[in-house]
């Protein structure tokens, strides 16, 4: 079974470079899937102190999509315009996108206002939208990425 693409919200690598300060557990979840990041998510992620130690890995790995474009502007007729500028809403549009283009994708929100926005406005994607957990779940269960004792480490 080939892997899925990737589309993570900035929670999701903060998770790994701050909260649990293990940057080679994401570099390995990195290399198993076709990660897509936008420019939100991206400027988000470079504030972390430990950025450095993914930064190589994002530039050559992780697909840096529409570099001169905003997807969050799809998503405008339902945010204000300070909304617009939050990763989630780049992460949302995103899958959005995929989704029109049938492609085979997985999505990573951690924040519940987004998830829940998602739900009510685009029901579609709920089946493909994971929170940080469940997708370490998933890259457990469903894709042998992390073995139960990685896992349960991570956790």
């Amino acid at each position: 079974m080939r892997n899925p693409s990737i589309i993570a919200d900035s929670s999701f690598y903060i998770c790994f470079l701050d909260d649990i300060k293990k940057p080679e557990y994401l570099k390995h979840i990195l290399t198993h899937f076709r990660f897509v990041i936008g420019k939100i998510v991206k400027k988000e992620i470079a504030r972390s102190p430990m950025f450095k130690k993914i930064e190589s890995i994002i530039n050559t790995v992780v697909d840096n999509i529409s570099a001169d474009e905003n997807f969050g502007e799809l998503l405008k007729p339902f945010f204000s315009v300070k909304e617009i500028e939050k990763g989630e809403d780049e992460v949302i549009a995103i899958a959005y996108v995929f989704n029109i283009l049938e492609l085979y994708f997985y999505f990573i929100l951690d924040d519940e206002s987004a998830r829940h926005f998602v739900e009510i406005n685009f029901s579609e994607l709920k089946d493909r939208m994971y929170g940080t957990v469940g997708f370490i779940k998933l890259c457990c269960c469903k894709f042998s990425v992390f073995t139960k004792k990685m896992c349960i480490a991570i956790l």
